[in-house]
């Protein structure tokens, strides 16, 4: 039986930098009248999700930022409830070199989202794109900890074993679920941790999502699939 659904944000419940559409709202409103908690899974910063979640007039919503390194409870700041994941001091060390590093290899050809916890800059053309591969290829090494993420975008830099996985096994054990009355839904490289794990987990694509049972083109697809779950 479903008792949390997740989602990943934008390109999921969203077009990239597009407002949440009123049907997809509707249909949100409607899982949780059947008293499934929502939450919503991004790589962007919590306060982000705040603010965009808020304008949707959606409430009681469980927000994870930073792909799961920062949990809280609502859309209020401060808010109620919050967690910030632990990070190896070693780990969050070699994070904050790196963003160092970033910022005098790349300059304003790159921007430095800004996080907490994880590194995410984000680039404007291909070429940008693989000197960050190069840099990530050469800077990066396996003591460090650090697992990385390759999107369209940006490049996400994380602890690794902290992720949108991590952060649902966490909340799970927050509400007193198992992952099998979970439903997870993505788009992303970065949703597939997440998507292995829940009980029903939903790609948004038109080929497959790593980690789901399975893929459809729209949101509003996965979400009738939702209500017979």
């Amino acid at each position: 039986m479903l008792k949390l659904a997740v989602f990943d944000l934008d390109g999921t419940l969203c077009a990239v930098g597009r407002a949440i559409l009123p049907e997809t709202l509707q249909a949100l409103v409607s899982l949780q009248a059947r008293g499934i908690q929502l939450a919503i899974s991004s790589g962007k910063p919590v306060y982000y999700l705040c603010g965009t979640v808020r304008q949707a007039g959606l409430r009681n919503v469980i927000l994870m930022g930073e792909n799961g390194a920062d949990v809280q409870r609502g859309v209020d700041l401060p808010p109620a409830e919050y967690y910030r994941m632990p990070v190896a001091p070693h780990t969050r060390a070699a994070l904050s070199m790196l963003s160092s590093k970033l910022e005098e290899t790349f300059g304003r050809r790159i921007w430095l989202q800004p996080n907490r916890t994880e590194v995410t800059p984000f680039f404007a053309d291909e070429a940008t794109h693989e000197e960050l591969r190069a840099f990530c290829a050469r800077e990066i090494t396996p003591d460090m900890g650090i697992t990385i993420y390759d999107q369209r975008d940006c490049i996400d830099l994380c602890p690794t074993g902290l992720d949108k996985g991590s952060g649902l096994v966490f909340l799970c054990n927050q509400l007193g679920l198992s992952p099998a009355d979970a439903a997870a839904v993505g788009n992303g490289v970065n949703d597939a941790p997440m998507l292995r794990i829940a009980g029903c987990s939903i790609g948004i694509g038109s080929t497959p999502v790593a980690g789901a049972h399975c893929t459809v083109p729209t949101i509003s697809e996965a979400l009738a699939l939702l209500r017979n779950f």
